[in-house]
């Protein structure tokens, strides 16, 4: 995963400079406020933009599953890996300005490269890409087009998101329902799209809260011992998929609070509906910096709750990990 992390960075470099002089869009002439100057006259970073980076991390987690098998609670090495790049465009002033904010990730996720559980299977947590777009207008507003057009104020941001390419292994399995036996699991997130409201209407990078309302597609890969042969439930949720997120970044960019709900209600190829719901918390501080390459402290954890199957019981698992990243700027 790292590998192929790094291969896109190289081939993202082009947009990420793009994305980093957009994002200085009516910051005015001038010296840069992202330096600053010692008395010996070495240039230095203070400000930062945590949301372009190529990312690589390594910490140590904690996890615990239920129905629990033969281990409750697992202590791994985990190593992080991405790519994510934000960009800002803006037009207009005053009343009549909008600002577009686009925030793209590209191969990014988590593994525990030792492996957990009776049957040492590594866990992951991996992307291919993801996006997120969001529309802030200083006058935002609903249009009827009578004649005359009337306006009405509209109280949201808008946006949308969507997810491509999602596989996830937990290191603890469901139980069978009859023998008890951990069954292997891969859940797949093959597309997930959602339109975004956000009643903070900031207008700020990295400041949102983003009420989400859309469909996803995921695919459920069970087998006993092993993959082979494999039995898949797949899962559809239409227009059901519910998400709340939170996000609150510092303006120099030293600290940022990410924490995001999701309540899924869909229907399965079982022909009955389950809910399936996840959480995620992640706490980022920026400690120093080396060579203006800043190295962040991360304090990251998610839940899940995945639901029952005919075959299995319902399980959830819950993952907490304290560690560093050293974020690479590709600007």
């Amino acid at each position: 995963m790292i590998a192929a992390t790094l291969a896109c960075a190289l081939s993202a470099s082009a947009t990420a400079r793009a994305a980093a002089s957009d994002a200085s869009v009516g910051a005015g002439e001038g010296p840069s406020p992202e330096y600053a100057t010692g008395e010996d006259g070495h240039r230095f970073r203070v400000r930062f933009d945590p949301a372009t980076r190529v990312r690589l991390g390594v910490g140590e987690a904690m996890s615990v599953g239920s129905p629990s098998g033969e281990a409750a609670l697992g202590l791994a090495p985990e190593l992080t890996a991405g790519v994510e790049i934000e960009t800002l465009r803006a037009r207009g002033a005053g009343r009549d300005r909008v600002v577009w904010q686009t925030d793209h990730r590209v191969v990014s996720g988590w593994l525990h490269p030792l492996g957990q559980g009776p049957r040492a299977i590594p866990a992951f947590d991996a992307t291919l890409y993801g996006v997120t777009v969001l529309r802030h207008d200083e006058s935002p507003s609903i249009v009827l087009p009578s004649s005359p057009p009337v306006g009405i104020p509209f109280p949201f941001d808008i946006g949308f998101e969507t997810e491509v390419g999602r596989v996830r292994a937990s290191d603890r399995f469901p139980l069978d329902r009859v023998s008890g036996a951990q069954v292997p699991e891969l859940q797949i997130g093959v597309l997930r799209g959602a339109l975004l409201f956000d009643p903070w209407r900031s207008g700020d990078a990295g400041r949102s809260v983003e009420i989400g309302l859309g469909a996803r597609y995921d695919l459920d890969v069970f087998g006993a011992p092993t993959l082979a042969h494999a039995r898949l439930v797949h899962r559809v949720a239409p227009m059901t998929a519910a998400s709340l997120r939170w996000r609150y970044r510092t303006d120099d960019g030293l600290f940022s609070f990410d924490a995001r709900g999701d309540v899924v209600p869909h229907w399965t190829s079982e022909g009955v509906w389950r809910v399936a719901a996840l959480g995620s918390l992640r706490i980022e501080r920026i400690v120093l910096a080396i060579d203006d390459q800043p190295l962040t402290l991360v304090l990251d954890g998610g839940w899940r709750l995945r639901p029952a199957t005919s075959e299995t019981e319902r399980a959830q698992d819950v993952r907490v990990t304290l560690g560093v990243a050293l974020d690479l700027w590709s600007r």
